[in-house]
């Protein structure tokens, strides 16, 4: 009788689960419920709260379910709460709206492949999906016309997915946005990344793959100088984009040239907790292969010239005459604020691009006293406060770069001056307002120093407002999908052929080339301004926009190459 029991539990096996003893959930399978201290499959029983599913008829009177495809491991019965009560558990605020989960206390109170997230009021949720309380991590619709857009849905990571791209496209962005997806990844040695989302791979038309995250010929190929340069490469990616990303084509010498085919594309929806995931990944912590994205293609049939620009006024800041800056101050006239706009025209003009419409807004007292110092360059995740203030621009839909004006911005490595900007990520998610990544900080910390040496022509050391526009000028360009044309210490360039390059082996100081391949964090070779100005040709780019330090030879340039991806941006109009 023993054995006859065995085989009919094992037949069990092969169709579903057993059943078996439990206290909660957790003890269960992660497809079945814990029904009167037994586990039970999902069409067994209505499922309450936070049950296992696959349809809303699996749930018991009122609940919905929550599918797997949508982030819920294994189905979630629950209701929506965002303008309903939840008078059986906790309304936790996901990015894909605010949905009735179940009270916990510990993660032992939760189904497999759910943990108890304090951060959202002690609820059971989605592991990828629980957040420190303090952070938004919202899903924004892009504000581009709707035949731009091409809508992919939510999908998981390791899904390939197709797109149609129609004839005469100038520029495509691939855009990531996460609804459960872990924060941060952490290898061997306890080193910490963030979960940077980026397609895995993706395909042309004619099935060629044109990049693989996982393929360093891809992603690094040498040049002949000792660095880095993505130019001959058909798209470039450069990290540091968790939870929203954006991945435009063209962004390099080889795109611009070959252009966007029509056709049929694919891509893998991929982030790097999907790598860690795999067994002998080498991550300690933060794999999963159940993380999920709202994926989009934003389409741009032309470049185009217009820009607009929101300014967000977060530091406290006083006029040259005492009145403290506010937008009413800033519309009005203010003269440090309208010549640094002067100079923010005269610099896009030289790229053919035109500054058209300008937006000044304040933020309340309570976000001004949160962001306006306490933005740091060594902090840079979803939930930081330089990714959280850019969540403010969700007031101010449109199509805008959002530029923040914070009093300072602190860092640890700063090449020996100070960190005066930063950007979200390259590029920006153009069009989508509301998001971790939309925008950047600007320093205001010198708009109303030095009016006196505003005089002729700009001038970022003499005039203060000048200074403030070359910076919002710089971070602007990186939101518009540019890099540096040479990285601080001269290992790693652009993805352009016409921007000159200031590589480390060339041009440092010549007691240090030798060094150039063994620099350390703690020991870095910085190329500055004066090292990057050769009139031989060998080093050069200290002029340029996009040079890494702002320095004594600032002068704004922008190479063609330069203005044609930026006017490919979708915030280009």
């Amino acid at each position: 009788m023993a054995q006859r029991t065995l085989m009919i539990c094992l037949g069990a096996i092969l169709a579903s689960a057993c059943s078996h003893d439990c206290k909660t959930a957790r003890d269960c399978d992660a497809n079945q419920r814990c029904v009167n201290s037994s586990c039970k499959n999902s069409d067994e029983s209505p499922g309450q709260l936070g049950d296992s599913c696959t349809a809303t008829a699996e749930c018991g009177s009122g609940l919905t379910c929550e599918p797997a495809g949508s982030g819920f491991p294994d189905g979630f019965c629950s209701v929506g709460c965002a303008t309903s009560t939840c008078s059986a558990g906790v309304c936790a605020g996901l990015a894909s709206g605010a949905v009735c989960a179940p009270a916990c206390t510990a993660d032992a109170n939760c189904r497999t492949g759910y943990g108890c997230c304090t951060g959202l009021g002690g609820a059971c949720v989605p592991l990828g999906a629980c957040l420190p309380g303090a952070c938004q991590r919202t899903i924004a619709t892009s504000g581009l016309p709707t035949t731009q857009v091409i809508p992919l849905g939510v999908h998981k990571v390791g899904d390939l997915v197709p797109f149609t791209v129609p004839a005469g496209t100038s520029s495509m962005t691939i855009v990531h946005q996460a609804q459960t997806a872990p924060l941060e990844v952490v290898l061997k040695g306890n080193n910490v990344w963030p979960n940077n989302a980026v397609p895995g791979q993706l395909f042309m038309p004619d099935g060629g793959k044109v990049y693989d995250d996982n393929d360093s010929a891809f992603f690094s190929p040498e040049s002949s100088d000792g660095g880095v340069d993505s130019s001959g490469l058909y798209v470039m990616y450069g990290l540091d984009s968790p939870s929203t990303a954006a991945f435009t084509i063209p962004n390099t010498t080889a795109s611009l040239n070959s252009g966007v085919p029509a056709g049929t594309w694919k891509f893998v929806v991929h982030d790097w907790a999907y790598d860690c995931s795999a067994s002998g990944s080498g991550c300690l912590d933060g794999g999963t292969n159940t993380s999920t994205y709202d994926v989009s293609v934003l389409l741009k049939p032309a470049p185009t010239p217009n820009l607009d620009v929101a300014f967000y006024i977060v530091g406290d800041a006083t006029t040259t005459i005492g009145q403290p800056f506010t937008a009413a101050v800033a519309q009005a006239g203010d003269p440090s604020a309208t010549r640094m706009l002067s100079t923010l025209k005269k610099l896009f003009s030289a790229a053919g691009i035109t500054v058209r419409n300008v937006s000044w807004f304040d933020v309340s007292a309570a976000d001004k006293t949160r962001f306006g110092t306490h933005i740091s360059a060594d902090h840079t995740g979803p939930c930081d406060e330089l990714d959280q203030m850019f969540t403010l621009s969700s007031a101010h839909p449109g199509n805008t770069i959002n530029l923040f004006l914070v009093q300072s911005i602190s860092a640890t490595n700063n090449g020996g001056g100070h960190v005066v900007g930063i950007d979200g990520t390259i590029p920006g998610p153009a069009s989508l307002s509301g998001t971790v990544h939309s925008g950047a900080a600007v320093s205001l910390a010198d708009l109303f120093a030095s009016p006196t040496g505003c005089g002729g022509a700009p001038d970022a050391f003499s005039c203060g407002a000048d200074e403030v526009a070359f910076i919002a000028a710089h971070e602007s360009g990186h939101f518009l999908g540019l890099f540096h044309p040479t990285e601080a210490q001269g290992l790693d360039f652009d993805g352009l052929t016409d921007t000159p390059k200031c590589p480390c082996a060339l041009c440092a100081d010549p007691t240090k080339r030798a060094n150039c391949d063994s620099q350390t964090a703690s020991n870095p070779i910085f190329m500055s301004g004066d090292r990057c100005i050769s009139t031989t040709g060998s080093c050069g780019g200290g002029d340029n926009l996009m040079f890494w330090q702002l320095n004594n030879f600032s002068a704004g340039t922008v190479t063609p190459q330069q203005a044609a991806i930026m006017m490919r941006s979708p915030a280009l109009q």
